[in-house]
């Protein structure tokens, strides 16, 4: 890419661009990463809170209900997760109003299918449980797993609509609201399974009940931030779009289509583990998946930073950013799984007991559970490969790592494995991440290659500057004028892009300097294209729209008349205040 840079140097640039992104990862990261461990944790208390009332039974029968959730969890995260992607990238474009159209197509769509399949469901129980793998056989796990099926489907509308709501309200600028709805929907989801299944004898179906009323408090406060439009999201009248319902899947299907894949190996795993192992099998099963979440969140709360980041970043074509973005991510994420890892390995044995794995059963757990902790490093820098490739919209290869690890190498492995007894069984875990690593890295040299070539083939032309006070403006200026000379602007073009920075850029000066921001900084990035130029302006200081002046409103501040001309040029701009940044898109 053909960047020209302007003061300040290259290293104090390097330590401007982690002012912004630096800042920007921890505040998402922090309640992305809590809000999933809060997911894990309310995963968790069902197997435990079902384990300590009803035993292998119950751990089986809720095992054997694991495949319903991850086929809602399909079509939620799919939409969910593809759709917030393209909603960040719109508004990083400044099209607030097509970003809004996108978010009211997919909760229209999500809570239609959702109504359909959860009532041909409960039509058709006895034979979703035959597919489910409930063996009469075993009647009381038979049983058990029947009320627990029906309570999931019964509550289907309010457990799945929580994603649309969190993916959208997180993108939206508004991590912490979301982690909060979230972290609120597990605390009490976690408070009532004690209630419903222990106090109240409920049964397994209580933690279903207890994770419906969680959801109600998810979606009461995601809904909150829409209503009274504490951001950007709204629901608005929106014609069907089934272009953008189609590109909404298909960048978030490389994730949700793990749900697909843990369909088919979940039941898969059960069937054989039930074949070599019984009830005890499907037990344990039932425990390793259950604290899998926690590695899994991990992954997660990186996977839901990088999303909007690198999606805002690339709509602004910032290629430090987006690299600087990806190193945090892996550091953040690495060392945290390594704390994960370590702790699984060096209290497996309490950590079964604790899960009402004793004897046998304990003694199976605790080595599922070693086993399992070699793969959590790999699983992470596999599936951080996915989100990256996701974002980049490099769908087919995201597909393609998920369909390994999940599916392909999974099974290929598990089958032969199980052949050898319970014990062997566990290693196709590390057997299959390892495995998707290589191809992973091998992957990743050819694109380096990839990338060379792009780089030589002509591309749009951008300029990049740091500006931190009114002297650095003018030398930054003038260093434009020289980038679009380069450019073979023609003079029309070259003053009004000068204008329009000048005076947007002298505006938040002054404003910060009424409102004494001593530590002010601007990053200025221009694109030129076919069409024109896109201009992008983020800076630290107060919330602060330079369009929001009224010439002859204020005698005092930043120059109204010279915001009005720049109005008149720019055929369209758009201002919100992004993560702590102000932040602007102006099309010229």
């Amino acid at each position: 890419m053909e960047t020209e840079k302007a003061r300040p140097s290259a290293g104090a640039a390097a330590g401007s661009e982690r002012l912004f992104v630096d800042r920007a990862f921890r505040r998402f990261f922090v309640p992305s990463l809590l809000s999933n461990l809060g997911l894990a944790l309310g995963g968790m208390a069902d197997c435990l809170v079902v384990g300590a009332k009803l035993g292998p039974n119950g751990l089986s029968a809720i095992s054997l209900g694991i495949p319903v959730y991850m086929f809602y969890n399909l079509l939620s995260y799919g939409f969910s997760i593809g759709g917030s992607i393209h909603y960040a990238a719109l508004m990083g474009s400044g099209r607030p109003e097509a970003a809004n159209r996108l978010f009211s197509n997919v909760l229209r769509f999500l809570a239609g299918v959702y109504l359909v399949s959860a009532a041909l469901g409960l039509m058709f129980l006895p034979a979703l449980l035959r597919l489910l793998g409930a063996d009469p056989a075993y009647p009381e796990v038979y049983s058990i797993a029947a009320r627990y099926v029906r309570a999931q489907l019964l509550c289907v509308p309010v457990l799945f609509l929580q994603g649309p709501f969190y993916y959208f309200v997180h993108s939206d600028g508004a991590p912490k609201r979301a982690a909060a709805a979230l972290i609120t929907s597990n605390a009490v989801d976690i408070a009532l399974n004690y209630v419903f299944v222990i106090r109240m004898n409920m049964g397994a179906e209580g933690s279903v009940w207890s994770t419906a009323a969680g959801a109600v408090f998810c979606l009461v406060l995601c809904g909150g931030h829409i209503v009274r439009k504490r951001g950007q999201l709204r629901l608005c009248r929106a014609p069907f779009d089934p272009g953008g319902l189609w590109r909404c899947i298909r960048t978030g299907f490389a994730s949700a289509v793990q749900y697909v894949y843990q369909f088919v190996t979940v039941l898969c795993a059960n069937t054989l583990l039930l074949s070599i192992g019984g009830p005890i099998g499907v037990a344990v099963f039932d425990v390793v998946y259950n604290l899998s979440m926690l590695s899994t969140a991990v992954a997660d709360g990186v996977g839901m930073t990088v999303q909007p980041m690198v999606s805002t970043y690339r709509a602004e074509r910032d290629t430090p950013a987006v690299l600087r973005t990806m190193k945090l991510a892996f550091l953040y994420g690495s060392g945290l799984s390594l704390v994960i890892t370590a702790g699984f390995y060096l209290a497996a044995a309490p950590i079964s007991a604790f899960f009402g794995l004793n004897g046998e059963a304990g003694g199976l757990g605790a080595t599922a559970l070693c086993v399992y902790a070699v793969s959590i490093l790999p699983a992470f820098w596999n599936q951080l490969a996915v989100y990256y490739r996701q974002t980049t919209l490099r769908e087919k290869n995201a597909f393609l790592i998920q369909t390994l690890r999940l599916l392909a190498l999974f099974l290929l492995f598990a089958f032969p494995l199980a052949r050898l007894g319970l014990f062997r069984f566990w290693w196709a875990f590390p057997l299959s991440e390892l495995a998707t690593l290589l191809y992973v890295l091998s992957s990743a040299r050819k694109r380096v290659g990839a990338d060379a070539g792009e780089r030589a083939a002509p591309q749009p032309r951008s300029f990049t500057a740091y500006i931190e006070n009114a002297a650095l403006l003018g030398p930054s200026v003038e260093e434009l004028q020289r980038a679009l000379e380069s450019w073979e602007c023609t003079v029309q073009q070259s003053y009004y892009a000068t204008l329009v920075v000048e005076e947007l850029c002298a505006a938040i000066l002054e404003d910060a300097e009424r409102n004494r921001r001593g530590d002010i900084l601007i990053k200025l990035t221009i694109v030129a294209d076919a069409d024109g130029f896109t201009l992008h302006l983020r800076d630290n200081s107060f919330e602060f729209n330079p369009f929001a002046l009224e010439a002859g409103t204020d005698g005092e501040g930043p120059n109204t008349l010279g915001m009005s001309i720049v109005k008149k040029k720019a055929k369209e701009f758009f201002y919100r205040r992004y993560q702590g940044f102000n932040t602007l898109v102006v099309i010229l």
